[in-house]
């Protein structure tokens, strides 16, 4: 049986990779706020839902302003590793029988 790439798979897998992206990018940012012994300024259960969708804008503030961190780069190396599962999805082989 082939398994085939669909629309649907495809839409799924960009919305689930683009908030677990967010995802990483949020918890990155609480993670080098508590090394930096900075108080938190919302509530973790506001600020992750907002930063899951919003994640690309405040990448862009970011790279713009000129604060290259740790967040950063580990929100570079997810959006990498989903760019790489995408190509994974798309050009895989069928298994043969």
């Amino acid at each position: 049986m082939k398994r085939k790439v669909t629309f649907g798979k495809v839409l799924l897998f960009l919305i689930i990779a683009y908030l677990l992206i967010g995802l990483v990018y949020s918890l990155s940012g609480y993670i080098m706020d508590v090394f930096n012994a900075r108080e938190l300024v919302f509530s973790p259960l506001i600020a992750i839902p907002l930063d899951m969708v919003g994640w690309p804008w405040s990448m862009w503030g970011d790279y713009t302003n000129g604060f290259l961190d740790a967040q950063f780069f580990a929100t570079l190396a997810a959006i990498l590793l989903a760019f790489i599962l995408f190509l994974r999805l798309l050009f895989r082989k069928p298994k043969t029988m």
